[in-house]
């Protein structure tokens, strides 16, 4: 815009100079004639130089406001399009949690309601339906944790159904991931530990798993509960490196079984 302004001026500039230009001429092709005429044309000269400079302050003024003007509706469309891309991403995110129906919200079940009266269970232990489960404090490898589960006269956690896997997701801690009894033997064949056939549950892998990760030296051969940062988000399954030292969930009977 202000070059455009300056472009006015320039041509305004050179149009005046061209009238001086001819009037020079005029002047010079007799003296009779610069006697008759100078007394009226050097104040007409005068005028049109003020014009000049009039219009180009006009023109100056009015590329200024304009220039801000369109400086302040830029900063609002900018706001505008910020403001629906945030809400365009909000969507998307909502999107791609709706399509993953395993992780619609659950109601927590409260360890407290599980049972009623004396619980059959071992102290540390929580009973719900026909098993006592055991949350650990400590983190340790896939195959120790699976140890001290024995040693307990229980294994790592089976996960048979969504309502079990409904269960655990209220009683474990947020951000971090447990094992559970499920290990990879040999490539691409998963199998429980308490000799549940596999093939024959249902299988609750967190989104893009299992990946196997080749990153790691180890692979990832040991099943997990993944963490979630909600507490209202059903705790899906994850393949990681065995050797990793993690909590974990002890599944065992009651002490009258």
């Amino acid at each position: 815009l202000r070059i455009a302004v300056v472009n006015v001026c320039v041509i305004i500039k050179t149009v005046t100079n061209n009238m001086e230009s001819i009037a020079y001429d005029r002047f010079s092709s007799s003296e009779a004639e610069i006697n008759h005429t100078a007394p009226k044309f050097l104040p007409e000269l005068g005028r049109q130089n003020r014009k000049m400079y009039i219009i180009c302050g006009v023109l100056a003024l009015y590329m200024l406001i304009l220039t801000v003007a369109v400086g302040i509706k830029l900063s609002q469309v900018s706001q505008e399009v910020a403001d629906v891309t945030l809400s365009l991403k909000t969507i998307d995110s909502s999107i791609k949690e709706a399509s993953n129906p395993l992780q619609f919200e659950i109601p927590l079940i409260s360890p407290e309601l599980i049972v009623q009266g004396k619980s059959p269970c071992e102290e540390n232990w929580v009973f719900f339906k026909d098993s006592c489960y055991f949350q650990s404090t400590i983190m340790q490898s896939w195959q120790s944790a699976e140890n001290n589960c024995i040693r307990k006269n229980a294994h790592l956690v089976v996960v048979n159904n969504l309502e079990e896997l409904d269960f655990l997701s209220s009683i474990v801690k947020l951000q971090v991931s447990y094992w559970i009894g499920l290990v990879e033997k040999e490539q691409g064949q998963w199998s429980w530990v308490d000799g549940t056939d596999f093939k024959a549950t249902k299988h609750y892998w967190d989104e893009g798993q299992p990946d196997n990760w080749d990153v790691r030296v180890n692979g990832e051969d040991c099943g997990q509960l993944h963490a979630r940062i909600r507490a209202d988000k059903r705790r899906l399954w994850n393949d990681a490196d065995c050797t990793l030292a993690c909590p974990y969930i002890c599944e065992g009977k009651p002490k009258s079984q």
